[in-house]
């Protein structure tokens, strides 16, 4: 018993929707009949036939649009009550009232299942749905005033002799009511959407169709012409065509054709006209309807063209214009820049309405480097093949230099050929390589060094000790002696710069432990100030942090030294100047680690050690850090920064330069960075 309740609720639910449905449909059903007599009310104003015949019979517009939207069931019973309804207030003939109302809905069933089957699209988008359109209209319009004109005759309303001349009559006003009627109802139906201006301007092109179907009678009122002249509505009807298509031409139509209701049946009682007469204007009205439906297709279509086109090219320039790593210039034939992309902008610094008809001359190189790419373009111009792809190096607005990889190619627009640019930004990558292959080139003279060093410091072992075996052999004022003691510090020199060369190579023997590094340059101190002299100012900013490495102490000291003592002689043309000394702790940057990978992710103590000299030049700056390699002149090994940077490397720390070469007072600051230790004690060594 539980059980029946959810049932009897889910049946109670389905009744109540059902009970819904039925009630929108019978509301819809009601409103097609209202339309479909109003429709006919409209109708019957323009009828001069004793059967109330009328050369634009609105409601068959009414039917064909019902029954194509609404479907068959809601379509053809509103138009057949309709029908009903007018045949009886007409004719009071229940019998004939509802016999009449079988041929309109053949006629509309028909005409929608041609349409329909004959995939007609609604909106006549194509000239085949428009011709298809008037075609269907044309075989369908025969049914209804076939078929009725039958039954006036058999209710004796008309007699067989004017059969012929009703059914004609009846053809021709369901074929206008099928066209102007049923055409806006297809075309406008869920096609509505427009913007206020062009509402009101059709409005406007209405009210001028209106005016001129008004001024028609009135001319031929005033005698000016014999009969109406129909002329006088191409005009509005050609610019709705033009302006507004399908949509334009079926709406003016529309309220031509009714406006011509309901002054022509006023008119037609005081100036009757022959029937030749009427069959022109009618003629004229179709076929200036039908051809500017075609026409308005084929406005639409070139407009619906060009609005793709315009997209397309919208589409393209959005591509271009905000593509985010691909500088996108276009050219003319003489290296004018006619399009400059927003990367291009951050690329080289110049906003597009700067670089727009300048050449790349007047923005980021030389002469020497536009007479290159002028040869590049003619002859991507000659050959119509890409230029293969070239390195260029600008300089930016801002003077920095970068490298870009660039490739070149023609297009064709219209009749004229441009020249699309594309340009990749490859100075980091440059830069990457040459950190790389510097790497690798101090790697494998590490290993020649270390290798070298190791057989050489096997050599001078023995010859050290030999010279002092000899020595010690030797009487005291032996004239020889003298010559040894040289051979023994010439070795002991020697054996220095192995021990160097030990250090660059990282086969240094070392003593790693706990030490604080502002402890060493404290130390240090009254041997730096004797060693930089009265002209160059020394000047500390030591971290008041834990400073703790593991490094050995000595190799800690001779850094110190080694780059104190290049900041010395960096700074000694000018006479002196100021050498800062820093330490800090710091955790290396996502960009330090990936450009070297033994970077330890953990907090850094960094000694930095900043000198006023004039910098280093750029061609000198790759090769600082290559043993032997000095531009101090005779009688410096070239050591100095080689040995550092090895130590640094035996200590799994990192180093890097700062220089701006040429900028007063700028000079160049070293940074020598090592993996921090924390103290369990809190002691440092």
């Amino acid at each position: 018993m539980a059980g029946s309740v959810p049932q009897s609720a889910n049946c109670t639910s389905e009744m109540k929707r059902e009970g819904k449905l039925l009630l929108g449909t019978g509301l819809q059903v009601v409103l097609v009949a209202l339309a479909y007599g109003l429709a006919a009310w409209f109708s019957l104003r323009f009828v001069y036939l004793p059967d109330r015949s009328s050369l634009l019979w609105l409601p068959a517009g009414v039917a064909l649009g019902a029954t194509y939207w609404l479907g068959y069931r809601v379509g053809l019973t509103g138009s057949g009550l309709g029908a009903v309804l007018i045949v009886w207030l007409l004719w009071r003939n229940w019998p004939l009232a509802l016999l009449s109302a079988l041929p309109v809905m053949m006629q509309a069933a028909l005409a929608t299942a041609l349409l329909q089957r004959l995939c007609v699209d609604p909106r006549l988008r194509r000239p085949r749905d428009a011709l298809l359109f008037v075609a269907v209209g044309i075989v369908t319009a025969v049914i209804s005033p076939t078929l009725n004109g039958f039954l006036r005759v058999s209710f004796g309303i008309i007699q067989w002799e004017g059969m012929g001349l009703s059914i004609l009559h009846r053809w021709m006003g369901d074929l206008m009511g099928h066209l102007l009627l049923g055409g806006s109802l297809l075309v406008w139906w869920h096609n509505g959407r427009m913007r206020k201006r062009d509402y009101a301007m059709l409005v406007l092109l209405s009210v001028l169709g209106g005016a001129s179907a008004w001024l028609m009678f009135f001319i031929a009122q005033v005698r000016l012409l014999p009969a109406p002249p129909t002329v006088v509505l191409l005009p509005v009807l050609v610019a709705a065509a033009l302006l507004y298509q399908q949509r334009g031409t079926t709406l003016v139509f529309l309220v031509v054709a009714l406006t011509l209701v309901m002054y022509g049946g006023r008119w037609l009682s005081l100036h009757p006209l022959p029937f030749e007469t009427f069959l022109f204007g009618w003629s004229f009205l179709l076929v200036v309807f039908m051809t500017l439906l075609i026409v308005s297709v084929y406005v639409a279509q070139a407009r619906d063209y060009s609005q793709q086109l315009e997209q397309a090219y919208q589409q393209i320039y959005s591509i271009l214009e905000n593509a985010p790593s691909v500088a996108m210039q276009m050219y003319d034939e003489q290296g004018r820049i006619l399009f400059w992309n927003k990367a291009s902008e951050q690329l080289c610094g110049y906003k597009a309405s700067e670089a727009l008809g300048k050449t790349l001359s007047q923005l980021i190189w030389g002469e020497a480097e536009e007479q290159s790419y002028q040869e590049m373009l003619r002859e991507v111009a000659r050959t119509g093949q890409p230029a293969p792809l070239h390195e260029w190096e600008i300089h930016t607005r801002d003077g920095k230099r970068r490298v870009v990889l660039s490739s070149l190619f023609p297009v064709r627009i219209g009749d004229e050929t441009r020249y699309i640019c594309a340009d990749i930004d490859i100075t980091e990558r440059k830069r990457l390589e040459q950190q790389l292959f510097q790497a690798e080139k101090l790697e494998s003279i590490g290993r020649l060094a270390g290798g070298v060093a190791h057989d050489f410091n096997n050599m001078l072992t023995a010859m050290i000790g030999f010279a002092e075996l000899a020595q010690q052999r030797l009487p005291a004022d032996h004239p020889v002696r003298a010559d040894l003691e040289r051979i023994i510090q010439a070795g002991e020199k020697a054996a220095n710069l192995v021990r160097q060369l030990l250090g660059f190579a990282r086969r240094q023997i070392a003593q790693p432990r706990p030490v604080a590094i502002n402890a060493i340059v404290e130390e240090l101190l009254p041997l730096l100030q004797r060693l930089l002299g009265e002209n160059i100012r020394l000047e500390m900013r030591l971290t008041s942090a834990d400073t703790t490495v593991h490094i050995d102490p000595a190799q800690m000291e001779q850094i110190v030294m080694n780059l104190a003592i290049n900041a010395r002689d960096a700074m000694a043309s000018r006479g002196g100047g100021k050498l800062i000394i820093e330490t800090q702790r710091l955790m290396p940057t996502s960009e330090q680690m990936q450009q070297e990978p033994e970077i330890q992710p953990v907090e850094h103590v960094c000694l930095v050690i900043r000198d006023s000299g004039e910098g280093i030049p750029p061609e000198v700056l790759p090769h600082i850090f290559e043993p032997f390699f000095s531009t101090k002149g005779l009688g410096n090994t070239g050591m100095g920064l080689a040995t550092v940077y090895g130590i640094v490397k035996q200590n799994r720390g990192y180093i890097w330069v700062e220089t701006r070469y040429g900028v007063p007072d700028s000079g160049t600051t070293f940074f020598v960075c090592l993996p921090a230790v924390f103290l369990s004690n809190g002691s440092e060594g």
